[in-house]
């Protein structure tokens, strides 16, 4: 494991000297009494820029703090996936089964999945299938957005993302997709408004 705590100080060991000096670039230490959230906000970090691998580090950290915890299962198995270690992703997604996050969490993996192949329609209807067992979960109605405006269905796709902006309004990614799928219909000043309140948000 490159992940292990310390008795003495509760702290973490980090063993592997590139993800070390990753975190300390991004000033993403670790400190004492860090919880799962604060691990995954790490990994998507690292997965948005790429390294994939110290992405998955910490999203095992994650799970190591919180073992039910479903986007710590989900965002690994996604990294796992995209190493080509599929096995061990669909291990995870049966993990998820076997703590009882079963088909919400299920549906979702599956759509990032096949999202990462390029199968927009398929991930569009497995975040669909998501959305049916949990309609409030404003990630699956982004994701759908996402999907249905990849596959030029931009209508539908400001559908979900008024309800994921609903949902979470503080999400700067679905304020800026919402601006580009206003301009792709042509409504540039709702467009601009959008994707002004997507930079405040740090987009």
């Amino acid at each position: 494991m490159i992940v292990s705590r310390t008795i003495s100080k509760g702290g973490w060991i980090i063993e592997d000297a590139k993800i070390y000096e990753s975190l300390l670039e991004a000033d993403q230490l670790p400190v004492e009494g860090d919880t799962a959230a604060k691990w995954l906000d790490r990994g998507q970090m690292l997965f948005l820029a790429g390294e994939i691998e110290h992405a998955l580090w910490c999203f095992q950290a994650a799970s190591e703090c919180e073992p039910v915890n479903g986007p710590a299962i989900r965002s690994a198995a996604r990294a796992l996936y995209l190493l080509g270690r599929e096995k061990e992703a669909f291990d995870r997604v049966e993990q998820a089964y076997a703590l009882g996050l079963a088909r919400f969490e299920y549906w979702l993996g599956r759509g990032f999945m096949a999202m990462d192949e390029d199968r927009q329609e398929e991930a569009c209807w497995c975040f669909e299938a998501a959305i049916e067992i949990k309609n409030d979960d404003p990630t699956a109605w982004f994701m759908r957005g996402m999907m249905e405006g990849a596959l030029g269905r931009c209508e539908d796709a400001l559908v979900s993302l008024g309800r994921s902006l609903d949902l979470d309004p503080q999400r700067a990614t679905a304020w800026a997709l919402t601006g580009e799928m206003m301009e792709a219909l042509g409504r540039t000043e709702e467009a601009r408004v959008c994707l002004e309140t997507a930079a405040k948000l740090g987009f």
